[in-house]
């Protein structure tokens, strides 16, 4: 079987879009945006976009394309079918690592609920968007 790469790129930036607007909620100050940096040891602090914002962009569209072609080559063409790819991906990928990660650098568990809660909104939005606009 050939993997197919020929994905709808307007489906991928709307789709990396989508992925950037739930992070700015996610990490708005009275979200949990305060509480994470509380974890990250810099409590007060505000988020600012900086350089390291070009890096979040590139990606949430690397992140989109991947979506996008599991979603072309296993014939996705509904929500329900993004919302399958997306909680796989989640489970599969974003849970594991950072369970890993969170355990060998003693990281808090409140910091890993805020990420893993992030990255399984933000993947099923993506899978779902380009599962639809395949």
């Amino acid at each position: 079987m050939a993997l197919s790469f020929t994905v709808n790129y307007v489906a991928v930036v709307v789709a990396t879009v989508a992925a950037l607007i739930v992070g700015f909620i996610w990490f708005m100050p009275k979200v949990f945006g305060a509480r994470w940096l509380a974890y990250l040891g810099r409590p007060g602090e505000q988020l600012r976009p900086g350089p390291e914002f070009v890096l979040s962009i590139a990606s949430a569209f690397v992140n989109a394309w991947t979506l996008a072609v599991l979603a072309l080559n296993l014939k996705a063409a509904s929500a329900m079918d993004g919302v399958v790819i997306g909680l796989l991906v989640w489970l599969g990928f974003f849970v594991t690592v950072s369970t890993a990660n969170t355990v060998i650098a003693k990281r808090p568990w409140g910091l890993w609920a805020i990420d893993v809660g992030h990255a399984l909104v933000a993947q099923v939005a993506m899978a779902v968007i380009v599962s639809v606009m395949r």
